[in-house]
């Protein structure tokens, strides 16, 4: 014969840790029901808002890259003015994308090819400063400031540039050029160690041969300096 369940008293209950507190969460949640609703709906218009903006971020990024690549069209075809106001329209309007980024560093080079070296420089520091995402372009964008630099006869500015964006990449053919580039600011800075010191990274890499010839001649004119 069965037996009836013995009712679990309020006393019987304090005295098991586990459904003490199984009781006050069950409390809790009776008398803070409309809180803690408010709390479950908050978390779930944040995650609706974060789906939101990836879905946005996501569409934004394609329609980005179909602008960066009517903007690299022009751009094949010399069209130097309709490239910047494609690229131009590009970083204003898809900012924080990848070809937002993409299109400061082109936008920064087509205003060197046109010597706009105050416009340049904003956009590669733009690159360095929001994105700085990619080596290559990162290393770019560095060596694109130190043209800037070297053009206001900011030698030293212009080395320390070239240095950087030599030091950012992966490329060894990059590398070197930024390298050559830097020692070469360098010595217009009367910094000889400083240049020596390139020289001599880029000669014991095996560098191309045309590095490596614009490398030995540097050497020599450091070899002049330094007696």
């Amino acid at each position: 014969m069965l037996r009836p369940k013995k009712k679990i008293t309020r006393k019987e209950l304090k005295k098991d840790p586990v459904l003490e507190k199984i009781s006050l969460l069950d409390t809790y949640i009776r008398a803070h029901r409309k809180l803690l609703a408010y709390i479950a709906l908050g978390i779930v218009a944040v995650c609706v808002i974060l789906i939101l903006m990836f879905i946005s971020k996501k569409k934004a990024n394609a329609e980005a890259m179909g602008e960066l690549g009517l903007a690299e069209m022009a751009l094949a075809r010399n069209d130097l003015e309709d490239a910047t106001l494609r690229l131009e329209a590009i970083v204003d309007k898809y900012q924080r994308t990848k070809s937002a980024g993409i299109a400061s560093v082109l936008l920064g080079q087509v205003y060197l090819t046109k010597g706009d070296y105050a416009n340049a420089r904003i956009n590669f520091d733009k690159y360095v400063d929001d994105y700085e995402d990619e080596d290559l372009l990162t290393a770019t964008a560095y060596n694109g400031l130190g043209v800037c630099a070297e053009v206001n006869e900011e030698f030293l500015k212009a080395a320390r540039y070239f240095e950087k964006g030599g030091t950012e990449t992966e490329y060894k053919f990059q590398r070197h050029e930024a390298f050559l580039n830097a020692a070469r600011n360098y010595l217009r800075a009367n910094s000889v160690a400083e240049a020596r010191k390139l020289v001599e990274l880029i000669l014991k890499a095996e560098p191309e041969t045309r590095h490596k010839n614009a490398a030995e001649v540097l050497a020599a004119q450091i070899a002049v300096l330094s007696n």
